[in-house]
């Protein structure tokens, strides 16, 4: 029936400008599905300068290829600000950290009430962190509110790393003489000793790449005047100490000093 008919010209440029039409969205989409499939850029950050991280974000650290990710606090147990409690609390936080093809997780815990950065040890590096919003009463934090504020240090090549094999095994170190450099850390400021004073209400520590062990103020060699143990303004300060390994009845290690020098 319909042999040999032939469209009519206006027939003809209408499917000509729905082919066209059909292109310009195909076009379209294609050219918003390539930009969503953008990769975001992520922060370059340094060591020794602070940076701080939301839930979900990166960050690489240039100086040595290692990125970080703040994953999410799995903990927020702090006092909240004019509340009297009986426990200060802590706030943990989740962090990827991927280097050299491999990943790893760390979990930061922060005390409740602290006041500055608290430190923690991973590999060669010590990650100073502190964690924002503080929980107020009645008031709630949500996940995306928090934020992770870091500084990456590197430890100097001259800190020792001896420390850890003395509290890993202190009785085979007892009466040993050891040589130690490492940061001063005052009346344990920043929560690294994981025990009390050993011999004296006044002892103090120092930290170095591997662990923290009590200094007695009881030792013949006396801390330098011009550093304060109750002073956070001290505890980047590295010391040269060389003394002797005591023992506590409880298996606690402590270093009686024969000799203190400042490094740096």
């Amino acid at each position: 029936m319909w042999e040999g008919l032939t469209l009519c010209p206006y027939q003809r440029v209408g499917r000509r400008m729905l082919r066209r039409y059909l292109c310009l969205v195909c076009l379209f989409l294609i050219i918003q599905a390539a930009s969503g499939c953008k990769e975001v850029a992520i922060p370059q950050v340094h060591l020794n300068e602070e940076f701080s991280l939301a839930a979900g974000e990166r960050a690489f650290l240039v100086d040595d290829n290692m990125e970080l990710r703040f994953q999410r606090v799995t903990e927020d147990s702090r006092c909240p600000k004019n509340v009297t409690c009986v426990w200060a609390g802590r706030v943990s936080c989740e962090v990827e950290v991927s280097r050299r093809g491999s990943s790893s997780r760390v979990v930061l815990t922060e005390p409740g009430t602290s006041e500055g950065y608290s430190r923690q040890r991973y590999g060669e590096y010590e990650l100073a962190f502190h964690v924002t919003p503080y929980p107020e009463a009645g008031k709630e934090i949500s996940k995306d509110a928090y934020r992770l504020h870091l500084i990456i240090t590197k430890f100097p090549e001259s800190v020792t790393g001896v420390i850890g094999s003395v509290l890993a095994s202190p009785f085979s170190y007892e009466g040993q003489e050891i040589t130690v450099i490492g940061y001063y850390r005052g009346w344990d400021l920043l929560h690294e000793a994981e025990a009390g004073p050993p011999d004296t209400r006044s002892d103090w520590v120092i930290r170095d790449s591997t662990g923290a062990i009590y200094v007695s103020a009881n030792s013949s060699a006396k801390v330098p005047q011009i550093l304060r143990p109750d002073s956070p303004e001290c505890v980047d300060v590295i010391l040269r100490v060389e003394g002797i390994i005591h023992v506590t009845s409880a298996g606690q290690p402590y270093l009686k000093a024969k000799s203190i020098e400042l490094v740096s």
